[in-house]
């Protein structure tokens, strides 16, 4: 995979396409479920996710309380769902003719970093690190749903252009994560505690790209005979 870092690879095979994720049959980005989720993620935000009521977010969101039940089993699930209504705005980008697998590395890490990184995701981060005393399980959830699949993306990625370079990785989740910390994990990190602002996008672009270039040259020297 390392040495032909820099030459084009051969095309991605076509997936097949995900099923929308739906709760109870209905889709997570019809109107309804989006308006239930803006109202539940101002309310969360708003009163912590503890302090928060269903009748709370019912009443937010313009329904009555027995229609959201309908719609959600408990606060929980709702929450639940939110997460995974996020992390399904998170798409790599497709990728171009000609594209290497640097460019492939680069553009999906970008893409990762501008999710995890942008105000809405960063609240929802805090907001579980602030609940975790009250709430254990609110962690369990969002790792499972946001941290794991985030990082499963990436692992994919890798996994994929290995395969595509007639070669195998030995440890991609291993290979993955410290890719991921290379490159965004000092910038998340920074955002969440709000020890320093969030990156500009020449700085981002800049983390990256070194990023992917000392994990590249890395990959290479394990590689030698």
């Amino acid at each position: 995979m390392v040495k032909a870092a820099d030459a084009p690879v051969k095309p991605a095979v076509r997936r097949k396409v995900a099923v929308a994720p739906s709760l109870r049959g209905e889709p997570l980005s019809s109107e309804r479920m989006l308006k239930l989720f803006a109202a539940a993620e101002d309310i969360f935000l708003l009163k912590g996710y503890h302090t928060a009521t269903m009748s709370d977010v019912a009443k937010a969101a313009g329904m009555s309380k027995k229609t959201v039940y309908q719609i959600v089993e408990s606060k929980a699930e709702l929450f639940a769902a939110l997460l995974t209504h996020h992390q399904s705005l998170l798409q790599f980008p497709p990728e171009q003719p000609g594209w290497t697998i640097r460019d492939i590395l680069k553009a999906n890490l970008l893409c990762l970093a501008k999710f995890l990184l942008s105000k809405e995701q960063i609240a929802i981060v805090r907001l579980i690190m602030a609940e975790y005393t009250h709430s254990p399980d609110l962690g369990r959830v969002f790792h499972l749903k946001r941290v794991q699949k985030a990082r499963s993306k990436l692992e994919l990625c890798l996994a994929d252009l290995a395969s595509r370079q007639g070669c195998e990785l030995c440890n991609v989740q291993e290979m993955s994560a410290m890719l991921f910390g290379m490159s965004i994990g000092e910038f998340l990190l920074g955002a969440l505690i709000g020890f320093r602002a969030t990156p500009t996008k020449a700085a981002l672009e800049a983390r990256v790209s070194n990023a992917v270039d000392i994990f590249l040259s890395g990959c290479e020297a394990l590689n030698r005979p």
